[in-house]
């Protein structure tokens, strides 16, 4: 009997906003403050360094990289020293970013929560990026979703990304079901399915441009390309129970 329902944040409920410009402008005006003059480009490569190394650790070690870690290797890239509080200084504007200008819901996305909200304990697994999860609660709350999740699990909190079995293992005993009574709902197979599956969650794959996917060795058991159709699989799966 499915009891719950977990989905995945970006690109799944909120719309994918590229906020590096911003975080690029600011580190630029801090390291003029303090004497350093560095050219704007440089500042864009050592965001685009510290990004690759963090995608490396996110796939290859299933591992949270901190706003912090990646400040760090930025300085590091630029060949300059700034005190540990400068650091987490400049970190936590990294992280606050998304306050400025919170990303959008996706379509459907408040529909389908308040659907579901009333009949299924419903979750919520995020691979954070720079945005924890203290930020990104506050978003939801923006939205006026927060409300209709029963757990949030945020790899910042957990220490670790998707596929890990962490992450989700973590939200089942949040809240209170087994793998078998739970469904999982996100937009890339070589994290969200495929490590809702391993765990034993049945999934679905939000497919919104009817890609083939970069593996189709991991085959979700539903695919759908707009959130709306998720009612009529968890309907499909009533019926079958």
């Amino acid at each position: 009997m499915l009891e719950a329902i977990t989905f995945d944040l970006w690109s799944t409920l909120v719309e994918p906003v590229d906020y590096s410009s911003m975080r690029v402008d600011h580190l630029g005006e801090i390291l003029v403050s303090k004497g350093f003059s560095v050219e704007h480009d440089a500042i864009l490569s050592s965001y685009a360094f510290a990004l690759e190394r963090f995608c490396a650790v996110w796939r290859e070690k299933q591992r949270h990289m901190t706003a912090e870690e990646r400040v760090t290797l930025m300085l590091a890239k630029l060949k300059i020293n700034l005190a540990a509080d400068e650091v987490n200084a400049i970190a936590d504007y990294f992280e606050r970013t998304v306050l400025n200008d919170p990303p959008p819901l996706l379509a459907d996305a408040q529909m389908v929560l308040r659907s579901l909200h009333a009949s299924y304990k419903i979750g919520l697994i995020c691979d954070s990026g720079m945005s924890p999860g203290r930020v990104m609660r506050s978003v939801l709350a923006q939205h006026g979703i927060l409300r209709y999740f029963n757990a949030t699990v945020f790899s910042d909190e957990v220490g670790f990304t998707k596929p890990h079995s962490s992450v989700y293992q973590t939200a089942l005993r949040q809240l209170g079901v087994v793998a078998h009574q739970a469904l999982h709902v996100g937009d890339l197979l070589e994290t969200d399915i495929l490590g809702a599956r391993a765990v034993g969650m049945r999934t679905v794959w939000l497919n919104p441009q009817k890609t083939h996917g970069p593996d189709r060795k991991v085959v979700p058991d539903y695919e759908i390309c707009r959130l709306a159709s998720l009612l009529s699989v968890i309907a499909r799966e009533r019926s079958v129970a």
